[in-house]
């Protein structure tokens, strides 16, 4: 099992990088579940649609930071 913390011991797994440029925490609280759900996703489908993401990533967010989310996961998959 891998956590975020295994991710990428220096943050810079491709996912990170994209939940950084793309402003996505907010509080935080999420981040974690949201980041490691989005790495299990590219893992099974590098090219995941709009309607792919949002089956996959099941964390609430009370932030609402869902379209930035998005938009990370698609910058990370080269999208």
């Amino acid at each position: 099992m891998t956590t975020i913390e295994g991710l990428s011991p220096d943050g810079n797994h491709p996912l990170q990088k994209a939940w950084r440029a793309e402003q996505v925490p907010q509080c935080g609280y999420c981040q974690s579940g949201q980041i490691m759900s989005a790495t299990a996703l590219l893992e099974k489908n590098a090219s995941p649609t709009d309607a792919d993401i949002d089956a996959a990533i099941g964390n609430i967010c009370a932030c609402g930071t869902y379209p930035r989310v998005k938009q990370a996961i698609k910058k990370a998959s080269g999208q």
